[in-house]
């Protein structure tokens, strides 16, 4: 406890010898201060570090859980632009398909059916033969003679044969009005 004094005013200004008197009573509560940190030291120190920790902690909790919920709003956004992106990866991959398709330009899983088939038939064949290659039947050579030009057709070849005998003509097609007008009957 602080000891009354009597205050004189210094100078006639009482105020003065208050802020004095106030200042020294910060100086003694300072060395009191002192005083007890030097027989508590320890103690006094190791309280001062745990709540120090403790404010720390809290301070980083604090600090922490906003930037916590920022990085799950940014993860949501990002599962969501990914989500989209795949649907509509899907829905142009089904759009350009459809289009191939009414174009009649096969797609990979066609080409791949086709090849597949195609190695099919190639193994039939290799089976066949028997040596790993098709066997193709050797042409007949034809017993009838090349016409030379500036010489007239032989009797007994295919060209002398054609020759001999015309060709029917064809009648022109008639349209529904020429059908009419000539009195002709039309399909039922």
């Amino acid at each position: 406890m602080a000891k009354t004094r009597t205050e004189s005013p210094v100078n006639g200004y009482p105020l003065a010898n208050l802020i004095r008197a106030s200042a020294h009573d910060i100086w003694l509560a300072g060395l009191g201060a002192y005083s007890r940190a030097g027989k508590e030291g320890g103690r006094l120190f190791e309280r001062l570090v745990e709540l120090g920790e403790s404010v720390e902690r809290t301070a980083r909790d604090q600090v922490a859980r906003p930037f916590r919920a920022a990085e799950q709003q940014a993860s949501a956004a990002r599962t969501a632009v990914s989500e989209t992106r795949e649907r509509l990866e899907v829905m142009f991959e089904r759009r350009v398909a459809k289009a191939l398709n009414s174009l009649q330009i096969p797609t990979k899983r066609d080409i791949a059916e086709l090849t597949e088939r195609v190695e099919k038939l190639q193994r039939a064949l290799q089976g066949l033969d028997g040596t790993g290659t098709a066997s193709r039947r050797p042409k007949k050579k034809s017993t009838a003679t090349r016409k030379r030009p500036g010489q007239p057709a032989k009797s007994g070849t295919r060209a002398a044969a054609k020759k001999a005998t015309p060709r029917p003509r064809r009648q022109a097609k008639t349209t529904g009005r020429r059908r009419k007008a000539a009195g002709t009957a039309t399909r039922p």
